[in-house]
Order: C-alpha cells, then sequence, then structure tokens
C-alpha cells in the first residue's frame, strides 16, 4: 500500500482530505540516489519532488564546471516548485546529497495545482522565501566568515533537515558548499572536532555539541545582520506548522 505523504513532507501535510485526494493519483514514489542530479541548470524542468528523506542541494554551476551550493531542501519544502512561478526552465542544479526517498509528480500537474489551489500555492511561495533566505545567507557567509564558521553555518540546517545529529556526505560535496579546496575542508573539519563540538570522520560528520556550533555560527551571522539567530529554522518550522 502507498503510504500516506501527510506528516511526512512540510508541503503537502498543509494540503486538505479533498485536495490530497485529488493530487495523490499523480504522486509517484522516486528513489533519491546519492548524486541523481534532478535538475540541471537552464534545463527543463519535468518533474517536481516532495522529499520525505534524505537532503538535496541547490548548486549554483559555473562555465568552468565548478560548483557551489546555494540552499538545502529536505523533507520540509519541494524541489523544482519555481515552475509555477518563474517558467520551466531550473535556475540551479539540484543534486541528491543524502540519498533518500520523494514523490514524484509532472511538472504540467504541479503547475495546475498551483494555479487551482491557493494551500498549496502559498505554502510554495512561502518555501521559496526559504530558499531565497539560504541564498542570501550563503552569499554572506562566503564573502565574510572563516570556513569554520562556514561549515557550522551548513551543519546545523542540514542537521534541521534530516533531524539527525549524524550526517553523510562527500569531501567533495562539502568543497562544494563551502567554496574551498578539499584540504581546507579537512582543516576546518579536524579544528571543530578538536574542540570537542564535532566528530569528524570519513564521509560522516556528527554533531557532538550543537549548543557550542550554535554560539560560533550565531556570532559570525551577527557581524553582518540585524536579527536575531536561526531565520532558516524558524522559516522552515513555519512551513511544517499545520
Amino acid at each position: 500500500m502507498r503510504p500516506n505523504p501527510i506528516g511526512e513532507n512540510g508541503i503537502l501535510k498543509q494540503l486538505g482530505a479533498d485536495d490530497l485526494a485529488t493530487l495523490q493519483p499523480h504522486l509517484k514514489s522516486f528513489t533519491m540516489v546519492r548524486g541523481a542530479v534532478l535538475h540541471l541548470p537552464g534545463g527543463l524542468i519535468q518533474h517536481v519532488y516532495f522529499p520525505l528523506s534524505g537532503m538535496v542541494s541547490i548548486l549554483a554551476v559555473m562555465k568552468t564546471g565548478e560548483q557551489i551550493e546555494t540552499a538545502i531542501v529536505g523533507r520540509e519544502g519541494v524541489v523544482g516548485s519555481s515552475v509555477g512561478t518563474y517558467g520551466k526552465s531550473a535556475f540551479g542544479q539540484a543534486t541528491v546529497q543524502v540519498p533518500g526517498s520523494a514523490w514524484q509528480i509532472q511538472a504540467d500537474r504541479f503547475v495546475r495545482l498551483f494555479d487551482e489551489n491557493a494551500c498549496v500555492r502559498q505554502a510554495t511561495i512561502q518555501f521559496q522565501g526559504v530558499i531565497f533566505l539560504q541564498a542570501q545567507q550563503s552569499a554572506a557567509c562566503h564573502a565574510l566568515h572563516t570556513v569554520e564558521s562556514r561549515l557550522c553555518q551548513w551543519l546545523l540546517p542540514s542537521r534541521d533537515v534530516l533531524e539527525s545529529d549524524t550526517i553523510e556526505l562527500t569531501q567533495e560535496f562539502l568543497s562544494h558548499k563551502l567554496g574551498v579546496q578539499r584540504n581546507a575542508v579537512s582543516l576546518a573539519a579536524t579544528a571543530l572536532q578538536k574542540r570537542g563540538l564535532i566528530e569528524y570522520l570519513r564521509g560522516t560528520i556528527t554533531i557532538l555539541d550543537r549548543n557550542s556550533l550554535e554560539a560560533v555560527h550565531v556570532s559570525a551571522t551577527r557581524l553582518f545582520a540585524n536579527t536575531s539567530p536561526g531565520p532558516q529554522r524558524r522559516a522552515r518550522r513555519a512551513v511544517n506548522e499545520p
């Protein structure tokens, strides 16, 4: 029997029973394999994804092939929803960084749902605000902060998205995320490990002291923001509220 998506994805959770009954026949179960590319930059968005687990990275890809992450999406959100507001072309590359599962829907069917259902439209636009906020924060962090601070800035929302203190990833991905060479990733992670904040093994980071990570992150973000800490977490929590 197909699992019920209510409560598993933050966008679908906000649908009423009648809307969900209309939508569910068009949802297909999709396995998110690490490294799978869901959308290419400038490419046609053919499907929209509602993650149930795992994590998708939104990447800006340069002409040289260099990549840098601008946002992450987990089960609180949706991948490819810009097709409902900005047209059929993807702005960035969507790549699965942590494997999981998702509901998949044809893009044209999603656009129809977006146009006809105010609840879906509101939730989707609200989550697009979360993506914009992440991109804004990422740009500031890359310009102003140390690699250690940027690593903390990434670990905290990733932990919230995955709902786990253990995050499996590759050095290559972290180098994309932080915009540095792999050896700089190792140095930053080792420094945090020596301070007792994380445990760093090849391919895995385990958060040991979230409060101290937040202290490093907050001291950095307050250098350029006049807001209280944790705007991403508050925005994500708002999306998931009933």
